[in-house]
């Protein structure tokens, strides 16, 4: 068999019937190694993993007896990586099959690029509707050559419409936070950090699904904290490097408890806070000011929506 020049990582929990979609929407190419890994799903939805078994013979299954997480289960998959460049994408998401066939195509001369991006479209899963989730992305796509590339390299924060250079990965020891919120953030503005040359191919091969009933939604207490974590560990890094960035949505938990009388969640956010450096003083203030983050945030949403890209695709 021809050694992989890509390889696709896929977590997967409970979605079999999504995870059929995608992996029916992967290209088969000789040079692609494609890896789901099981985030010990259900028994009745392992027994039908094993028809994909059988109905996608060139996909390789790692399955994981206990439920860790999707940052858990992308860790278990960079452990098998072949490929040259490695790609991400979620299980209840999708390919454009010819689009990325051709962007591999491409993509495959381009030995000295670091980190490759992509673009995507987004629909609601439940009535096919645009989705806000590519907005972003797709705003970044059409700015301003060296704008764009900065933003893709440390605003971009999911693992998909990027295909990274293993070596990247080994050579900083790069993973996933396994987290219960948030995990795919730090690996993204790090390999973004890392990358020396950074290629893009606005071209659209990824559909992002929505689901509005979606359990990753629920800001339950421990995903609030986590959530902090992640965002206070952000914007260290943003300012000890010199960067112009600055999440202040790092406060959304913290506003989230207050706004609903949670104090133990409240408490739970400001000792994160905390521990983050800042003073409870600056703390209050944030949370005073944060009625004005959400409508500047908001704002930029609408401009966003501008670039939002609605096109069908094959």
């Amino acid at each position: 068999m021809k050694v992989p020049h890509y390889t696709l990582i896929i977590p997967h929990y409970d979605q079999p019937v999504l995870l059929e979609r995608l992996l029916s929407s992967v290209p088969v190419r000789d040079d692609l190694q494609v890896v789901v890994v099981d985030d010990g799903s259900h028994a009745e939805n392992v027994a039908q993993l094993e028809f994909l078994k059988r109905k996608f013979p060139m996909v390789e299954f790692l399955m994981m007896p206990n439920n860790r997480g999707g940052g858990a289960a992308r860790n278990e998959g960079l452990k098998v990586v072949q490929g040259d460049y490695v790609f991400f994408a979620d299980a209840d998401d999708y390919f454009f099959t010819d689009a990325l066939n051709a962007l591999l195509d491409r993509c495959a001369t381009q030995a000295s690029a670091d980190l490759i991006c992509f673009n995507a479209k987004a629909i609601e899963e439940e009535t096919g509707c645009p989705s806000n989730r590519a907005d972003r992305l797709n705003w970044m796509m059409v700015q301003p050559e060296k704008e764009r590339e900065q933003l893709l390299r440390y605003q971009h924060s999911e693992p998909w419409c990027k295909l990274i250079r293993r070596e990247i990965i080994v050579q900083n020891d790069l993973q996933f936070d396994e987290v219960p919120i948030l995990n795919d953030v730090r690996f993204s503005y790090l390999v973004g950090h890392y990358a020396e040359r950074v290629l893009v191919e606005n071209s659209v091969c990824y559909c992002v699904c929505n689901c509005q009933n979606s359990v990753g939604k629920k800001m339950v207490a421990e995903r609030k904290r986590a959530y902090t974590q992640v965002m206070v560990q952000t914007n260290q890094f943003f300012k000890q490097n010199g960067l112009p960035y600055c999440y202040k949505r790092v406060y959304r938990p913290l506003v989230f408890s207050l706004s609903r009388w949670q104090w133990h969640d409240a408490r739970v956010c400001m000792v994160e806070l905390r521990h983050g450096g800042e003073s409870v003083l600056s703390i209050l203030l944030n949370v005073f000011l944060y009625p004005l983050w959400v409508i500047r945030w908001a704002l930029r949403k609408r401009k966003y929506r501008r670039a939002r890209i609605t096109t069908d695709f094959t």
